[in-house]
C-alpha cells in the first residue's frame, strides 16, 4: 500500500477528521483519486459504514473541488450513487475532462460488462431531475463532447450493449431525450456517424439490423427519422 494510503488508513482508525482533510488537501491530484477510490471500495465492503465514507469523500471534494481526473471514473451505477452528493455541489455534473466529456458521457457509454443488467442509470438521473438538481443536470444532458456528441448521442454511438433496456430505463431515456430536445436543436449531421457506428457494433456482435432492434428505434426517435429508414440505412452499409 502506498504511503499516502497508509497514512489515510492510520488517520481513519484514529477518526481524526481534521487531520484527514488536511492530508487530502496536501496530497496530489492522483493521490486524491486513489484516496477517493479507497473510500469507495471500503463503502462497498462495509455497507454499515457507507454513509460515513460517502460523507467523508463529499467533504473532501467540497473542500478541494471535483477533480477532472475523477470524471471518467464515475461510470457505473455504484460509483454514481456514491459520488452523487459530491456531484450535486455547485456545478459538478457539468465539469468536463480533456475530451470535453462530463460524467453523463461516461455513465452512458460504459461497456465493461456488456450484459442486459448493466444498463446506464437513466431512471436514476431522471428521478434526480424531478426532485432536485434540475438546472445542472439539464445543462449536462445537453453538453457536447469533442466529437460533438451529447451524452444520449454518445450512448447511441458507443454503448456496445445492444440488449433492450428494461421498461423503466427505456421510459426514462425517452424522457431525457424529450428534455434535451426542448432545450436545443438536434444536430442531424451526427445521424450518419451514429448509423455507421451501430452498424459496426452489429457486425462485431453478429446482429442483423431489424426494425425491432431497440437501438435502431431509439436512433429514429432521437433524430425524428422513421425507424424503417434508419434500419434501411444500416442495411445499406452491410452491402
Amino acid at each position: 500500500m502506498q504511503k499516502h494510503l497508509q497514512k489515510l488508513v492510520c488517520l481513519l482508525t484514529k477518526n481524526d477528521l481534521e487531520a484527514l482533510l488536511q492530508h487530502y488537501l496536501d496530497s496530489s491530484e492522483n493521490e486524491n483519486l486513489a484516496q477517493l477510490g479507497f473510500m469507495f471500495q471500503q463503502a462497498q465492503l462495509k455497507l454499515s459504514s457507507y454513509d460515513f465514507y460517502q460523507q467523508l469523500a463529499t467533504s473532501f471534494i467540497e473542500s478541494k473541488g471535483f477533480s477532472t481526473v475523477l470524471i471518467n471514473k464515475v461510470n457505473t451505477n455504484d460509483t454514481l450513487s456514491f459520488f452523487t452528493p459530491a456531484l450535486q455541489i455547485v456545478d459538478n455534473f457539468n465539469k468536463t475532462d480533456q475530451k470535453q466529456r462530463n460524467v453523463l458521457h461516461y455513465l452512458f457509454t460504459n461497456n465493461q460488462i456488456p450484459e442486459a443488467n448493466n444498463q446506464p442509470p437513466f431512471n436514476y438521473l431522471r428521478s434526480m431531475m424531478l426532485f432536485g438538481s434540475n438546472k445542472t443536470l439539464r445543462d449536462a444532458i445537453c453538453h457536447r463532447d469533442d466529437k460533438n456528441l451529447t451524452p444520449v448521442e454518445a450512448y447511441l454511438f458507443a454503448n456496445k450493449n445492444l440488449s433492450p433496456l428494461s421498461d423503466h430505463e427505456l421510459t426514462a431515456l425517452l424522457a431525457l431525450i424529450e428534455i434535451e430536445n426542448k432545450q436545443q436543436v438536434v444536430d442531424q449531421t451526427n445521424y450518419s456517424l451514429i448509423i455507421q457506428a451501430v452498424n459496426a457494433i452489429c457486425k462485431v456482435q453478429a446482429h442483423s439490423p431489424a426494425h425491432e432492434l431497440q437501438r435502431i428505434i431509439l436512433i429514429g426517435t432521437y433524430y425524428s427519422i422513421p425507424v424503417k429508414q434508419a434500419c434501411q440505412d444500416i442495411s445499406n452499409l452491410l452491402r
